[in-house]
């Protein structure tokens, strides 16, 4: 495991990811594994490395939820203990096992006080990931469950760098806020598209670039809003 392999600790200084290095601890993160939840005050920092990803869910009063974003290699969850904050609304969520550096919230935040750029660099990254949340919200009210379908796999594919996916329906149901049957039927139609194919808990891509296409597409109703709901009908 190498820590310089997290795309957010490569932008930083040398003399930065030293310092870093000094804090973090390898670990191994299972998919299931939650690794906040809201209201807490403090927490830890996760950079993922390769294959590893962590979906950011909020979620109501009946357990239902939805998910605004996902961070892979690219980047880290639970930055904002490192910035002094709690953890908000958020449900930090592994979606995919990998591994990842982990480093206490607090600690670091003493370190990042005495380091602007390291302040700088973690800024950055959370301004470009406030983007991606705030198109996944979007979509959520524009798009049908099969253009947000293909969006997450699409999403999934960026952030672990594989065309094979261990995600199950009810997982995807889960991370779209949607019924298990409404992805059911919108897998079919993907793969009846030659898109992907699937069995018990794995997602093939077999059209990167057409998952994309669709991943744009409006719903073809004017005006149709998606479905909402979580679990089976």
């Amino acid at each position: 495991m190498n820590l310089l392999h997290n795309g957010l600790v490569a932008q930083l200084p040398p003399a930065d990811q030293v310092l870093l290095l000094r804090q973090c601890a390898p670990v191994e993160l299972r998919a299931g594994d939650i690794l906040s939840a809201p209201g807490a005050a403090s927490g830890h920092v996760y950079f993922l490395l390769g294959g590893a990803s962590v979906a950011l869910v909020v979620r109501n009063g009946s357990g239902s939820g939805l998910a605004v974003g996902l961070a892979g290699q690219e980047g880290a969850v639970g930055l904002q203990f490192a910035l002094g904050l709690g953890a908000g609304h958020f449900t930090l969520l592994v979606q995919s096992s990998g591994k990842a550096f982990r480093a206490d919230g607090a600690v670091l935040q003493r370190l990042s006080d005495r380091r602007l750029g390291m302040v700088r660099v973690f800024a950055a990254y959370l301004w470009v990931f406030s983007q991606e949340v705030a198109e996944l919200a979007a979509a959520a009210q524009a798009q049908d469950i099969q253009a947000r379908l293909a969006r997450w796999i699409v999403l999934s594919q960026a952030r672990t760098q594989q065309t094979e996916l261990h995600l199950t329906h009810a997982h995807l149901a889960d991370m779209l806020g949607v019924r298990r049957a409404g992805v059911t039927l919108a897998a079919n139609n993907l793969k009846g598209m030659g898109l992907l194919d699937y069995r018990r808990g794995c997602i093939q891509i077999l059209n990167l670039a057409g998952l994309a296409t669709a991943a744009q597409a409006q719903p073809s109703t004017p005006g149709a809003l998606p479905e909402q709901g979580g679990g089976d009908e």
